[in-house]
């Protein structure tokens, strides 16, 4: 039964977050070497917990659950994820994201460090399980893990990880760095807006202004781009119904291409969900310096 694939897969990944601050196991080394030029560690960090760099991934894994859940596998094999290899242009792609996010971040004379493959993941999956004790258990290891580097501010480049790190009451500060910076850019774009930084953390207009600001010219509609009207990508239901998740994806597509057809989005599981329907999907980070 899937209910029970579900209850086994959410003890693993909480055990593997547990034991190893990782919610599967992946490559470490080749994730974390989008980058050789930044200082190791220090007091202000830039964090990616790996979400730019798996998203792909947990797309992957979301795919193929359903299936798992109908076939009888070892409990040691559940985390398929292990055995999934990231696809070179994707990874190529991340790691150009991750540079420009960093190249940014310098070019408004903002000093940071990267822990590379000591980088924890933010426990961000717990929260889209709906695991909320066992995202507060892994909190506490996390907030110790960062007290145990010296680091206090954490410079967060997705929602998602933005979200996690946010509710886990960490002594460090927390900044997203689109609420650091100003850029340049070019070209028409309509933008769609992660739930989670539009609506839970009020940086709707804050985004809009960036962009607008940078020399990009945005499409926008009430009933379509506005705070209050904007549909989701459908990104969070995938673990539970990739069927449902990809409906809501093309009815989002849509409505979006209807005003524009270069989409623009601030979040790798948003990408993720809407780029199946087109090419002209970027991240904001791809298009600005």
């Amino acid at each position: 039964m899937y209910e029970d694939y579900l209850k086994n897969m959410k003890g693993i990944i909480y055990k593997n977050l547990m034991e190893s601050y990782l919610p599967f196991p992946i490559d470490k080394k080749l994730f974390s070497s989008w980058s050789d030029k930044i200082p190791h560690g220090g007091d202000t960090i830039i964090y990616t917990s790996y979400m730019y760099q798996i998203a792909p991934l947990l797309k992957k894994f979301e795919r193929y659950a359903n299936t798992f859940s109908k076939i009888k596998i070892p409990r040691s094999l559940m985390s398929l994820a292990s055995f999934f290899k990231p696809d070179k242009d994707q990874l190529a792609r991340s790691f150009n994201i991750l540079r420009n996010i960093a190249n940014i971040l310098k070019n408004n004379g903002i000093d940071f460090g990267y822990l590379y493959d000591d980088e924890p993941y933010s426990g961000a999956l717990l929260i889209e399980l709906g695991m909320v004790d066992a995202f507060n258990d892994y909190a506490k290891k996390l907030n110790e893990f960062f007290i145990n580097n010296g680091v206090k501010n954490i410079i967060t480049l997705d929602p998602h990880t933005h979200n996690a790190l946010k509710r886990a009451n960490l002594n460090a500060n927390v900044k997203n760095y689109l609420e650091l910076v100003s850029f340049k850019g070019k070209g028409s774009y309509v933008f769609h807006d992660s739930c989670l930084y539009s609506r839970h953390y009020n940086m709707y207009d804050r985004i809009r202004y960036i962009i607008k600001n940078s020399g990009i010219e945005l499409t926008e509609d009430y009933l379509i781009t506005s705070k209050e009207m904007g549909l989701c990508c459908g990104g969070p239901l995938g673990i539970i119904s990739e069927n449902d998740s990809g409906k809501i994806a093309e009815i989002r597509y849509n409505q979006l291409r209807s005003l524009n057809e270069n989409i623009l989005v601030a979040c790798p599981l948003c990408y993720e969900n809407l780029s199946k329907f087109s090419k002209n999907v970027k991240d904001i980070a791809e298009v600005v310096s």
